[in-house]
């Protein structure tokens, strides 16, 4: 029994690389367009639809992608691989533990990078997109972290499919309160369906760091919201108090807690707009110790 429907694009992306590969950044992008992403649209609808603007993907490629992605090619490769040979299981445990109606949609290709957000909906359909470019740029591209990428994105899936659409997670992203709830789900829906404190990408001690910190960093976020800047909290290349993705550190909390008072998954996933917002914001208040 197949628990996931697999579009992978790596055979037409390699072939795509062996023709381009050592040309200049801008070339790269044009082949990149016309001779491998052209030939699955859901692809490329997500990266135009999740940056807004083609000329946004073709900067963002050009500038941070192409210019090492020769470099990158034999970890890409590896975590492709990796991917490969755990989607299924992952999947099963999803299928498992969390729930899925029917197997979920995951697409595999080389795009702009790392996004928060892993998720859109392709002809009505909520669908998860892995960026195997994302994860050998940050260095994701062993077992463990590809099993905990897996399932992060499946529990923004879940989330997505929970509310009614990806759209509905769109909207709320705009909001950094909910953003804390929509990335605590994923992370805490991670831990789940692993059945082990999984936090792909982090080194070693730095659930203990975001302990010791969790007070100034619940100050620093409520601050940041305050501005509406909050990206540094959820981007790897990033830090925040010396300290990377706290974002998922306090999000974890938050969802925990609400799952420790005796609310449901299914509760937990359908909170109403405005009860997120007035929740993530009265957690970091008591956490900053306002």
């Amino acid at each position: 029994m197949r628990y996931v429907k697999l579009i992978d694009s790596m055979k037409s992306f390699l072939m795509y690389w062996r023709e381009y590969s050592g040309r200049s950044p801008e070339e790269m992008f044009s082949g990149w367009l016309t001779a491998y992403i052209s030939n699955f649209p859901e692809f490329l609808i997500f990266e135009v639809s999740y940056w807004r603007d083609l000329e946004k993907v073709r900067r963002r490629m050009v500038k941070g992608i192409f210019p090492k992605l020769d470099d990158l090619i034999h970890d890409l490769i590896e975590a492709w691989m990796n991917l490969l040979q755990n989607v299924d299981q992952v999947c099963m445990l999803a299928s498992e533990r969390i729930g899925f109606q029917k197997p979920p949609t995951i697409g595999i290709y080389v795009g702009s990078g790392w996004k928060p957000r892993l998720v859109s909906s392709i002809l009505d359909e909520p669908m998860l997109f892995i960026d195997l470019g994302g994860l050998a740029s940050l260095g994701w591209i062993g077992e463990r972290e590809v099993r905990s990428v897996i399932a992060f994105g499946l529990g923004q899936l879940h989330h997505a499919i929970a509310r009614g659409g990806v759209e509905e997670l769109e909207k709320l992203e705009s909001d950094p309160f909910a953003m804390l709830y929509i990335q605590g789900y994923a992370q805490f829906l991670e831990n789940l369906i692993l059945g082990a404190e999984s936090r792909h990408g982090l080194e070693e001690g730095w659930l203990e760091k975001c302990e010791e910190r969790e007070a100034d960093l619940a100050e620093i976020y409520l601050e940041a919201a305050e501005r509406r800047r909050v990206e540094e909290f959820y981007d790897p290349e990033g830090e925040v108090a010396g300290l990377k993705l706290p974002g998922r550190y306090l999000g974890y909390k938050l969802v925990s807690e609400l799952r420790n008072r005796g609310m449901s998954l299914i509760e937990i996933s359908n909170l109403p707009e405005e009860r997120v917002r007035r929740l993530s914001e009265d957690f970091l208040r008591r956490i900053a110790g306002r």
